[in-house]
């Protein structure tokens, strides 16, 4: 079955209540990481090239960044090195703070 490689924010806040240690990876930068963050894993794009083997190869790991743009880009960069399990958080910490989380605080 293949599966999507998008979902949306309320999507996954679902998967998290059922499973919070479901695989977050996070590929801002530092300072917006330590901003707000969904506690995921952060290697941001600055160093993603170095740092992608750390990902891992199966079951369904979230991508997520501001927007959905930087983790879009991460996720074609690892379907270049194969994978195919890696899923983009569409809208980014934007959308998760916009429909999930108006308080602002994502997790």
């Amino acid at each position: 079955m293949p599966m999507s490689d998008e979902i949306s924010v309320s999507e996954l806040s679902e998967i998290l209540e059922q499973d919070p240690t479901t695989p977050l990876i996070d590929v801002r930068e530092q300072d917006e990481h330590e901003e707000v963050n969904l506690l995921g894993t952060l290697i941001p794009m600055s160093e993603f090239e170095g740092r992608w083997s750390e990902i891992p190869k199966e079951g369904a790991v979230y991508i997520y960044c501001r927007t959905g743009r930087r983790s879009r880009s991460a996720i074609e960069y690892l379907k270049s090195k194969g994978y195919s399990n890696c899923i983009n958080v569409t809208g980014g910490i934007m959308a998760w703070l916009n429909e999930v989380n108006p308080e602002g605080r994502a997790a």
